[in-house]
């Protein structure tokens, strides 16, 4: 006869009898000194955002181009200073620029404009917040 998988009553006593006795053998947390003075967990930050995969769809060849370095510029405004102004800057002087901060400013990415954002603030670090992508013009750029 096969052994039954099944456990009998008696193992089934047996067996919630010696939880019950590791149990009773426990602490409660409350007056365990290892876990009394236990800070409270931190909680957990957001996940960052899921970013889709550059490389998703794209042929081979174009797929090594995803690691060429850019150099990436976003203009904040302008200020015409004549040469004698310039050359009296110092450390601390004050340049006003055209550009206003609740405007839109364009990223651009070797001198070309990609997209359009807001000025952000994060953590004491400054960043810009993509808006829209620009459209491509007949040859490539984008405008």
């Amino acid at each position: 006869m096969p052994d039954d998988p099944m456990l009998s009553q008696e193992e089934i006593d047996a067996l919630l009898r010696s939880m019950g006795e590791a149990v009773a053998e426990a602490q409660p947390a409350a007056v365990r000194p290892d876990l009394a003075a236990a800070p409270a967990p931190l909680p957990l930050p957001a996940p960052p955002p899921r970013l889709r995969d550059p490389a998703a769809g794209l042929p081979d060849g174009v797929r090594m181009l995803l690691d060429v370095d850019v150099t990436c510029t976003v203009e904040l405004g302008t200020a015409d200073l004549d040469l004698g102004e310039l050359l009296s800057l110092r450390r601390s002087s004050l340049i006003v620029l055209s550009g206003r901060i609740e405007e839109m400013f364009v990223l651009r990415v070797n001198g070309v404009p990609f997209a359009r954002g807001t000025i952000v603030e994060t953590d004491g670090r400054y960043g810009l917040q993509i808006v829209a992508l620009a459209q491509p013009k007949e040859g490539g750029q984008a405008s």
